[in-house]
């Protein structure tokens, strides 16, 4: 047995899923600041008194201490503790639902090498906008989320000016556009009217005018009003572009959530990513 010091990391974590293993174990998935993607085995967490329990409930952002020996698959979590828990001061079914989707996408469209540092910092900064986030603006919330990522992987789409043309749009309600994955953005009427972006999908001017909101980033987002936004229509919009633009992805399962729950209250989300 080498007795030789063993490799240990101390570092801000986000708790992406979470596994039961063994009698008392867990194991889960940890996007870190310092170390990206890490899984990490907590030993006896799922007994009452563990003091790994609280660092291994997905969606909390964490500071723990692990192992980091190359030689393993999974790292030992040994101590650490929480940072900011987004459903401990107040839980909906929208916001646990738009927490799992977060996640949902940060596994499932992790990038590769640098960028995941920059995938920390946002996904840090989605869990302290959802903890404080009014039942309204969460959707929103998750629309700017969803950007940013794109943005991350060099994949935004074009908002301000037509993707086909590059001619500038006018910033007046009342303009014919049309949102095409395939083409990247939003094209003008005179490009639409000539086949292009006939994958995409007519687009109402306050639609577009949300999108260019949320553009700036989850707080931005946060701090946003804007009662004409057409959010089921943001939603579908999104989850096309996301679609045809990032290998993998899947609509988020938690999603569901929002379609099984109960009857949609005037202006709320349920049901926001239907295909029209």
């Amino acid at each position: 047995m080498s007795l030789l010091p063993q490799p240990v990391v101390t570092t801000e974590a986000i708790v992406l899923r979470a596994w039961p293993t063994g009698e008392t174990s867990v194991v889960a998935a940890l996007l870190t600041a310092r170390c990206g993607h890490l899984r990490v085995i907590a030993k006896g967490a799922r007994s009452a008194g563990s003091v790994l329990r609280p660092l291994v409930q997905p969606g909390r952002l964490v500071g723990v201490e692990c192992g980091l020996d190359p030689r393993r698959q999974l790292q030992y979590l040994r101590a650490g503790g929480v940072l900011l828990d987004p459903l401990g001061g107040g839980n909906s079914l929208e916001r646990t639902a738009f927490l799992l989707a977060g996640l949902e996408l940060v596994e499932l469209c992790r990038p590769a090498g640098e960028r995941e540092a920059g995938l920390f910092a946002l996904g840090r900064e989605f869990l302290a906008m959802l903890s404080c986030a009014p039942r309204e603006g969460v959707a929103r919330l998750f629309y700017a989320f969803e950007l940013a990522l794109l943005q991350l992987h060099g994949l935004a789409p074009v908002l301000e000016g037509c993707a086909a043309c590059d001619s500038p749009l006018p910033r007046a309600p009342g303009v014919s556009v049309r949102f095409s994955p395939a083409v990247g953005g939003v094209i003008c009427g005179a490009c639409a009217a000539s086949g292009r972006g006939r994958d995409g999908r007519s687009l109402a001017w306050e639609t577009l005018t949300g999108l260019r909101a949320l553009a700036a980033g989850p707080t931005a987002a946060a701090g946003c009003e804007a009662p004409a936004w057409r959010e089921r229509e943001t939603g579908i919009v999104l989850h096309n572009f996301l679609g045809y633009h990032l290998p993998g992805y899947r609509l988020p399962a938690a999603l569901a959530m929002l379609r099984a729950g109960r009857s949609p209250a005037p202006g709320a989300v349920v049901g926001a990513r239907e295909e029209a």
